[in-house]
């Protein structure tokens, strides 16, 4: 539906500056200004944290798999069959635990991930609409949502970057 506005607005400008002059229009690429921002750093840090938490208790699981499998691989012969069924049990209740424990922690991680960014992101956004409001911009675009844009285009990404307080040369090409 957005996009569909977007498309509309774009294909609408044409007739409107006849009636109307002065329309200005601005773009930046929103997630090059997010990476740029020191906050993705220290978000990127504790989420490569969390993830190597959740992955030494992953290992820590398959390393008990693979011990009770070659226990039961080596035992397999002396062993009567209640306890090779019991053993057998025992190591596919563990490799659904591995799964659903994977399955938990992705879910976690995307979680964690969404709420570090959730702020930063508001933080990017009241930033634009100061830096439309305070130069008179009609309409802030994405570039990654922009088929086409005129070299007449304000490219608003310095002007972000100096609202959030942010160097100019931190931006990542």
């Amino acid at each position: 539906m957005f996009k569909k506005l977007i498309l509309l607005c774009l294909v609408a400008m044409p007739f409107m500056s006849h009636a109307q002059t002065g329309v200005k229009l601005g773009h930046l690429d929103v997630q090059l200004l997010f990476m740029s921002l020191p906050d993705a750093a220290e978000i990127d840090s504790v989420m490569k944290k969390t993830s190597d938490e959740y992955e030494v208790e992953l290992k820590r699981m398959q390393e008990e798999i693979a011990r009770k499998t070659a226990e039961y691989q080596q035992n397999f012969q002396t062993w009567d069959e209640t306890i090779k069924q019991n053993r057998a049990e025992e190591i596919q209740a563990l490799q659904t635990r591995v799964q659903n424990y994977y399955q938990n922690a992705q879910q976690l991680l995307q979680k964690k991930q969404e709420s570090l960014q959730t702020p930063v992101r508001e933080k990017i956004r009241k930033a634009i609409d100061d830096v439309a409001k305070e130069n008179g911009f009609l309409y802030i675009l994405d570039t990654q949502a922009i088929l086409y844009k005129s070299d007449s285009a304000v490219d608003i990404t310095s002007l972000v970057l100096k609202k959030l307080g942010v160097s100019a040369s931190a931006l990542k090409k």
